[in-house]
């Protein structure tokens, strides 16, 4: 199966659930739009048979058991998909054509990514600190899942909560593809602790494993960009790490600092945090360069 359209929208995803169960022709199909959904997106139904080398009758069971109407819908919603691809590629474009040097280009970046952390303490709430932070002291395992820039996210905060808490923490989406980490889990309850991160463009895999903790009834706490996140309405408390970027997709600079605002504040509150890190210290010690 062709996966240059990858199944994070919901026509890739459509397309992804039949596709063992297609005929050869509905095959054919399938594999054009996902590996030319540009070319799909603009050209008509006998276009796309053409291309396919099947017929107009084959493209338009092939629609019809993607669950759309008609090849209308069929075109609106790859569209639909196109549109959020191709969003971070007209930015740039939009930002070349812009005059400015080099060093305007830095220098306004950075500026940017600061507006992006004053949002994220602005938006930041006492209560919902001090839930997380007891939450986490008191949790039997953590779960983290992430991917895209939010796997990096992910990884940083593995480290550093492993370090300062007695929980077991498990950065789930580390273990493979979205079924690996769906196994690891499969004993997630209410004591345990789901920390889901995604950016735009948000994750598929991230969302259903996100609804997958709290069918399992572990507590959800989101760190997204912003409220209109996907993962807001399902998450316990979020946290938010606006991730504005005119020249790329997203950035993760505030979720970054976000994540490490966490660490910070758990090292301070548990109780014997200065003697893990001085154990830490010590077994590193021959390790630095000095």
């Amino acid at each position: 199966m062709s996966r240059a359209l990858k199944p994070t929208t919901d026509l890739a995803n459509r397309i992804a659930q039949i596709y063992p169960s297609l005929s050869e022709g509905h095959r054919k199909a399938a594999d054009f739009v996902l590996q030319s959904p540009l070319d799909s997106a603009t050209v008509t139904i006998e276009g796309l048979a053409e291309k396919s080398g099947t017929s107009t009758a084959t493209v338009t069971r092939f629609v019809r058991a993607l669950g759309y109407r008609n090849y209308g819908d069929f075109r609106a919603a790859l569209s639909t998909a196109l549109k959020v691809a191709m969003g971070p590629v007209e930015g740039l474009a939009d930002a070349r054509a812009t005059a400015g040097s080099v060093f305007a280009t830095m220098a306004t970046t950075l500026q940017r990514e600061a507006n992006n952390l004053d949002e994220a303490i602005a938006t930041l709430e006492e209560e919902t600190v001090n839930r997380a932070i007891a939450l986490f002291l008191k949790a039997r395992r953590i779960f983290i899942v992430g991917s895209g820039a939010s796997y990096y996210v992910g990884a940083f905060l593995e480290d550093g909560l492993a370090l300062y808490l007695d929980a077991d923490v498990v950065f789930a989406s580390s273990r493979g593809g979205p079924e690996r980490a769906v196994r690891h889990m499969l004993s997630a309850g209410p004591d345990d602790v789901v920390i889901a991160i995604s950016l735009p463009r948000y994750s598929r895999n991230t969302l259903e494993l996100a609804k997958f903790a709290r069918k399992r009834g572990a507590v959800l706490i989101a760190l997204t960009d912003g409220p209109s996140s996907p993962l807001v309405p399902l998450a316990d408390m979020t946290f938010f790490a606006p991730a504005r970027n005119s020249f790329l997709p997203n950035s993760p600079t505030a979720a970054f600092a976000v994540a490490g605002a966490l660490i910070t504040t758990l090292a301070r509150e548990r109780p014997d945090a200065v003697e893990a890190l001085k154990g830490l210290s010590e077994s590193l010690l021959w390790t630095f360069h000095y």
